[in-house]
């Protein structure tokens, strides 16, 4: 549905403005008409309705999955104590810590409050903020009415993927930290440092050994067009970045990285995880199986993976159970396809796929820890090496002279 804006006349004279959603404007038109309003204009409002001041001044201020999570659980509460929908979101933004998101809120209980549309429809326009999965819950539990027991089991679902990906980027903190410290010193070394040792190697008077002689020549160039060097590294990441916006060069990055031999388990592992709670979240709320699939396909991240969904929906709808279609594509493990399997043959397939959310998640993190434990040795040796392959360059000249003057 997309969002219009009208400027009305009542029953009585009173000119009118407001939203609506609608599919188009002749059923926006028909909707103004079919509550006693004569419309004057009506035209399709481009963006998110939610394009307020206060929400522009927040605009690179994001949501948090924990944000959002926080928020979701809070709404099935009240909803659950009965409270109307605009007096719960009324609520929930007054107590909104998060800046942006309490100006998507009030966008969204204004628009409520005009239009009087479903929950659902609303939130349509905050793709960025509400993936496809909150929206079809959020839909298929207005549909059932069950909106707070799937707002709730919303709640949990995001909240274990707010705390699956805490653990990944804090277990990269410390080896990035690493990386970050020891670039600088090299840096520092080279420019600031190795410059002060040039007019005493040329009082020596003597042909500098070849190490010392490239250490000269890479400091002198760091020194005179270190600019460059800043600028080429950022230009390389902004290559890089289109790059990866372009569908074709993501997908075969992911696919190799998926075959590293560290690393590509344990993104597999935290995919995996994410994906068989997602689709585990969307079946237990009532979503048929190949919307629970699209909508999954959605929100995976690895392309790799998120172009077997297509296959999987074609096998399923041709006749193939959900295991034989995953099998086919050979990229899921044998234990993914063997519970999935065993979950269709005794129809409890949603708690097998929490079971394999749970499995993965034990795994993932082990894999994650394993990582972490081999990074950060291999980056300490070889930040350690660079430094000592410096001083060593820097000292050599020198054990030279003196072994010259002893002689």
């Amino acid at each position: 549905m997309s969002r219009f804006s009208y400027t009305a006349v009542s029953a009585r004279g009173e000119r009118k403005s407001g939203t609506l959603h609608s599919h188009s404007s002749q059923e926006a038109v028909l909707k103004l008409l079919g509550i006693g309003y004569h419309p004057i204009a009506v035209r399709q409002v481009r963006g998110p309705a939610g394009a307020r001041s206060g929400l522009f001044q927040n605009w690179f201020r994001g949501v948090r999955v924990t944000d959002l999570a926080v928020f979701t659980r809070q709404m099935a509460s009240l909803l659950k104590a009965g409270l109307p929908m605009i007096q719960t979101l009324t609520t929930l933004r007054r107590q909104c810590a998060n800046a942006r998101l309490r100006g998507i809120v009030e966008a969204i209980e204004e628009s409520l409050m005009q239009d009087a549309g479903p929950l659902s429809d609303a939130l349509d326009e905050y793709p960025q903020v509400f993936d496809p999965v909150y929206r079809g819950l959020v839909r298929s539990g207005e549909e059932g009415g069950t909106l707070a027991e799937v707002l709730a089991n919303l709640a949990k679902h995001l909240g274990q993927s707010a705390r699956l990906r805490g653990q990944v980027v804090s277990a990269f903190i410390y080896p990035i930290f690493l990386l970050v410290l020891g670039v600088t010193a090299i840096f520092v070394l080279m420019t600031f440092v190795i410059p002060r040792f040039e007019d005493l190697f040329a009082s020596f008077k003597q042909d500098l050994p070849w190490p010392t002689a490239v250490l000269i020549g890479v400091s002198g160039f760091l020194t005179s067009w270190w600019w460059a060097v800043l600028m080429g590294v950022f230009l390389a990441a902004g290559l890089l970045l289109a790059a990866l916006r372009r569908r074709t060069i993501r997908l075969k990055i992911d696919r190799r990285l998926l075959r590293l031999p560290i690393f590509g388990p344990m993104l597999q592992k935290v995919e995996i995880a994410r994906i068989s709670h997602t689709f585990a979240t969307l079946l237990n709320s009532g979503v048929p199986i190949l919307d629970a699939l699209r909508s999954t396909g959605d929100t995976a991240r690895n392309l790799a993976m998120k172009a077997t969904f297509p296959e999987l929906i074609k096998g399923i709808s041709a006749g193939q159970t959900l295991g034989e279609a995953l099998d086919k594509t050979a990229l899921y493990p044998p234990l993914v396809v063997n519970l999935i399997r065993t979950g269709e043959d005794t129809g409890e397939l949603p708690e097998m796929l929490s079971e394999l959310s749970s499995i993965y998640e034990e795994e993932a993190e082990r894999t994650v820890t394993g990582a972490v434990k081999l990074l950060e040795p291999l980056l300490i040796v070889l930040m350690g090496s660079v430094i000592a392959g410096i001083v060593a360059a820097v000292i050599l000249p020198i054990f030279r002279i003196n072994a010259m003057v002893a002689s």
